[in-house]
């Protein structure tokens, strides 16, 4: 719509000139002594328009001109910028690709672009972790600290590369150097519960789980893993400080307390103790609301506890929650400490039957000993032996990571 105006107006302007310049007869004098120049008022006013125009393009030439070093200058470093920018595109994708060598040289490029100096320093950094070579990568966090500003985000990366080499106080020393608000970010706790785990710092892993649950930024099947994970290895390291145990006792909650993994835990914890009472008290609760054959062997193995209240506990367990394996071979031993051979017999025999595990024939091989029972005790005992395989040993993983590790 506009240029449609603007050919309308330059079109009414021509008209007009054309029909002032068909009704004006003048001339015009120039004297420049000796010299005398007469000129209609027509062709002097073309002459001056004309004398208008080659000043005004020979100006816009003389500022074309001057400006040239400029606008080479612009255009070149326009060039540097696009460069740059391909550089670091280039640089990200390799890295995301595993391809670290690329990655580093491509960031390398993309620093003649300023703003984004710090962020190709960290690519470089990240690319140089996966390549192994700790020294540059240390180089290039340096920089992105001292260089380009970046402090939090070079601690960042520092933790994370430490925790991706398993070396949590490494860690947690970089993470110590945060900026508060920056501790407090969800990378910075994620970072921190990680470098916690690996340094078995249960007690102080619990504060940063909760806030991370909080959020919701970890998944509840991970967050309930490590919590009882680190309630049970706080109960293990009580030894026999019955004073801590309470009071780590006191600490845990109600529904999470009784839950089997953390109440055998407790149990043992107790027992250690010599609190034998307490330790009953936690497998008769545990055991009354839910089966555990670990909770079962714990309350039988409690010796300060009296054999018929054991029995009379146990023999009830068998009638809510049925025949199970493990219940019936506890009841054999402990009928065996209380010398009621049959009764304890009995039981091993219906263990065996539903369990045939080396550790229920031992138990009935030592009760047939008892029993004056030598050769069938004998062959149990072999049988026991060529059934019995070596406890196979694992490495327990982190369960929460605060990044994959790159591939290489």
């Amino acid at each position: 719509m506009r240029w449609i105006l603007g050919i309308l107006v330059v079109l009414a302007s021509a008209v007009a000139v054309a029909l002032l310049l068909m009704f004006n007869h003048g001339n015009l004098a120039i004297f420049w002594p000796p010299y005398r120049v007469d000129l209609s008022i027509n062709t002097a006013v073309v002459l001056l328009i004309a004398i208008v125009v080659l000043m005004f393009l020979a100006s816009k030439a003389f500022v074309q001109l001057i400006s040239l070093p400029a606008r080479v200058r612009s255009h070149r470093e326009h060039r540097y910028r696009e460069r740059a920018l391909t550089a670091f595109r280039e640089a990200t994708v390799a890295l995301a690709e595993g391809r670290f060598a690329r990655a580093e040289k491509q960031s390398q490029l993309a620093l003649h672009l300023p703003e984004q100096g710090g962020a190709a320093a960290l690519v470089a950094a990240r690319a140089c972790h996966g390549l192994r070579a700790l020294d540059r990568r240390d180089q290039w966090i340096e920089r992105c600290a001292q260089e380009f500003g970046l402090k939090d985000q070079a601690q960042l990366l520092a933790a994370d590369c430490a925790i991706q080499d398993r070396d949590g106080a490494a860690a947690l020393a970089a993470l110590d150097r945060l900026q508060p608000r920056t501790a407090r970010q969800v990378h910075a706790l994620r970072l921190r519960l990680a470098a916690l785990e690996l340094e078995q710092q249960w007690q102080a892993l619990l504060p940063v789980l909760s806030q991370l649950e909080r959020r919701q930024m970890v998944a509840a099947s991970a967050v309930a893993a490590l919590r009882l994970r680190a309630w049970r290895n706080l109960l293990n390291q009580t030894g026999t400080d019955l004073a801590a145990t309470k009071s780590l006792w006191r600490q845990i909650g109600r529904e999470l307390a009784y839950e089997s993994p953390i109440a055998e835990s407790a149990i043992e914890a107790f027992r250690r103790a010599a609190d034998f009472s307490t330790a009953a008290d936690i497998a008769e609760r545990v055991l009354r609301k839910r089966f555990s054959g670990t909770v079962v062997d714990q309350y039988a193995g409690l010796d300060a506890l009296s054999g018929r209240e054991k029995l009379h506990n146990m023999e009830q367990w068998l009638q809510r929650w049925g025949p199970e394996p493990s219940l019936l071979a506890a009841l054999g031993r402990v009928c065996s400490e209380q010398q009621l051979w049959g009764k304890a017999e009995a039981y091993l025999r219906e263990s065996m039957a539903k369990d045939d595990s080396p550790g229920i024939r031992l138990a009935l091989a030592r009760l047939l000993e008892q029993t004056e029972r030598s050769e069938e005790a004998t062959g149990l005992y072999r049988e026991a032996a060529q059934t019995q395989r070596p406890p196979s040993t694992s490495r327990q993983a982190p369960v929460i990571n605060a990044a994959s590790s790159e591939a290489r």
